[in-house]
């Protein structure tokens, strides 16, 4: 983790976290079929004033938020911008991430049902994304949350699967039905991401290639092993308000795999 270094030697981190929660403003990248060129969904990204255009920056607030247990009070109010984002926009599909900190307090997970349970008839178009950078510590707690999403009509993705905490025991718990795999622009697909994978194929998962680049990033990866992509190469974040007003409507639904 970045932090930055003051003159008297000890590591700061470059914000507080009350700092970072209020200063958090949301883009929206598009998950784009390989088969027909569709939205299945935007997912929804948090950025931090001061670090807009900066990944790493953003990845370490976060990670810092992980740390000092205030990534619960973000998820839940990232959850309450889908709510909002989808109300407004009833021809869209949106992605919401969520920490493993975050599943791992059954308080946390049960006010994030009961916010989805007001707003029912969003939650068939909502995407739960199961980020990577912390681990899920009771299985339990995750579990009856991906069960309770599931019968609200909503689709659990396992990002960055086979990095960090992002492990095969998150397949067999969560039952996701979308499985993200990274890979790095430029570089040959190893035999290790194909294991990956059809590791993901074995729990009925559609599996999604992110980090694309270029048309070099999307020949790379086997297509008969492909149903969704997504990167810069394909739809770069932006404000939802731009990716109305390129009229996309996505209108595909994934069935779910249990």
């Amino acid at each position: 983790m970045a932090y930055q270094t003051k003159t008297d030697g000890e590591k700061h981190f470059p914000i507080t976290s009350a700092d970072g929660i209020n200063a958090v403003s949301y883009v929206y990248q598009p998950v784009i079929c390989a088969a027909t060129q569709e939205t299945l969904y935007f997912e929804q990204l948090a950025r931090f004033a001061g670090a807009d255009d900066d990944q790493r920056r953003t990845q370490t607030i976060i990670e810092w938020l992980e740390v000092t247990g205030d990534i619960i009070a973000l998820d839940i109010h990232s959850f309450d911008v889908a709510i909002v984002a989808l109300l407004e926009n009833r021809d869209i599909n949106i992605g919401v991430n969520i920490s493993g900190a975050t599943l791992s307090k059954k308080d946390a997970c049960a006010e994030i049902v009961a916010r989805l349970k007001e707003a029912a008839e969003i939650c068939p178009r909502l995407y739960v994304e199961v980020t990577e950078t912390h681990a899920i510590s009771n299985m339990l707690y995750a579990a009856e949350f991906a069960s309770a999403l599931e019968g609200l009509g909503m689709q659990m993705v396992v990002d960055d699967f086979g990095e960090g905490n992002s492990t095969a025991l998150y397949l067999s718990v969560l039952y996701p039905a979308l499985v993200k795999l990274r890979i790095k622009s430029g570089q040959a697909v190893t035999a290790e991401l194909l294991e990956k994978a059809a590791l993901a194929r074995t729990y009925g998962a559609a599996l999604v290639v992110e980090g694309l680049e270029s048309q070099a990033d999307i020949l790379r990866f086997p297509k008969t092993m492909v149903d969704f992509y997504q990167g810069h190469h394909v739809g770069r974040p932006a404000g939802l308000h731009q990716w109305r007003l390129r009229k996309s409507r996505p209108a595909l639904r994934l069935v779910s795999n249990a």
